[in-house]
């Protein structure tokens, strides 16, 4: 009987391998623009998406399993010198002996479904600490009236920006540099439905977008806004950038900003709440960002922890919405409500 069972379960264990590596070889031939990728990155010259070009997401997608260059010949994948060059410069291609080896982490369908699974047990299990918390931010928010913006400020400056400061989660100054950028690179097997929901930073002024905002003013209009800002010259004073900003309700007549201005690091009710909040969340990450590394051959735990908190990013925003605790605004769900409602999705923040 002893034997028998042991039989099975070889059996069971070789079956789960060859359907895992089946899995893990699914990807070759899936587009790159099927996956969800992520740059948590700067660059200098050369975003990293710019070195997948012609065919080199296939020649990379080849060589999440390390092989020599005859593996592309087997598997009739054209390829050049110059191809493989460029993407050695770019830090996503390794050589070493004679032995080709992807660098940026592509996650095949079977893993990308276990981080997932993962990141939002983690996100149920740490929600109902955290709740009372966000409630409480929530209701400062409303106190200083910021509540038209409350949905922004939640993902934007909380969880997609506050995580970030006081060296709670790997910044990008602290990530590993490529040649061209620094930061990670990262691939996930297909993308989440609510993934259409970024920020855009110019400077000290954020704009919550999604895939569905139809309103946007010039970036050298945005651009010129941050300046004033940075360069501390409110209230507007030039008439023709006065009555852009006008028009997307970004200052009052008398030049003044409308939207939320935060002052992160001033130790006041919001900026206490976001900091216990945020602290909460990246020691949980932190924690359990070594398990996975070693689960998924992620190269260090910096990248770990940034790669998985993205993930427990979307899910714990999920949770966030789903519990009433915050609703999202007309003009990021594609409603025709003018450009007035930019300032809905806008706000500033100074750093002390």
């Amino acid at each position: 009987m002893k034997k028998l069972i042991a039989l099975i379960t070889t059996i069971v264990i070789a079956i789960t391998a060859y359907s895992q590596q089946t899995l893990s070889n699914s990807i070759l031939g899936r587009p790159y623009e099927d996956f969800s990728t992520t740059a948590f990155c700067s660059y200098s010259s050369f975003h990293p998406s710019q070195y997948i070009t012609d065919n080199n997401w296939d020649i990379l997608c080849t060589f999440r399993t390390p092989g020599t260059v005859s593996k592309l010949d087997s598997l009739n994948i054209p390829y050049n010198k110059s191809q493989l060059r460029f993407l050695m410069v770019g830090d996503l291609l390794s050589f070493s002996n004679g032995i080709l080896k992807t660098k940026m982490p592509i996650f095949d369908n079977w893993q990308t479904s276990e981080i997932r699974a993962e990141s939002k047990a983690f996100a149920d299990s740490i929600f109902p600490a955290i709740e009372p918390k966000i409630k409480e931010l929530i209701s400062a928010f409303n106190t200083k009236g910021y509540d038209v913006q409350i949905y922004s400020l939640i993902f934007s400056y909380l969880l997609d920006g506050y995580i970030w400061a006081d060296g709670k989660l790997p910044t990008i100054n602290q990530m590993k540099s490529h040649g061209t950028w620094s930061g990670a690179y990262w691939a996930m097997y297909n993308k989440r439905p609510d993934e259409r929901n970024g920020t855009n930073g110019y400077g000290p002024l954020k704009v919550n977008w999604t895939d569905e905002l139809g309103y946007w003013p010039s970036d050298k209009v945005l651009i010129d806004f941050a300046h004033i800002i940075m360069d501390g010259k409110l209230p507007i004073v030039d008439t023709e950038l006065k009555n852009k900003l006008l028009k997307w309700n970004l200052v009052n007549p008398d030049g003044q900003p409308t939207i939320p201005i935060i002052n992160s690091g001033n130790q006041d009710e919001i900026d206490l709440l976001c900091n216990e909040i945020t602290s909460d969340i990246s020691r949980a990450v932190k924690s359990h960002s070594s398990v996975l590394a070693s689960k998924f051959d992620i190269a260090t735990q910096e990248e770990a922890q940034v790669i998985f908190y993205h993930e427990v990013m979307w899910d714990l925003f999920a949770l966030i919405e789903s519990n009433g605790l915050i609703e999202k605004p007309a003009i990021l769900k594609g409603e025709e409500v003018g450009a007035k409602h930019f300032s809905d999705i806008s706000f500033i923040v100074l750093t002390d």
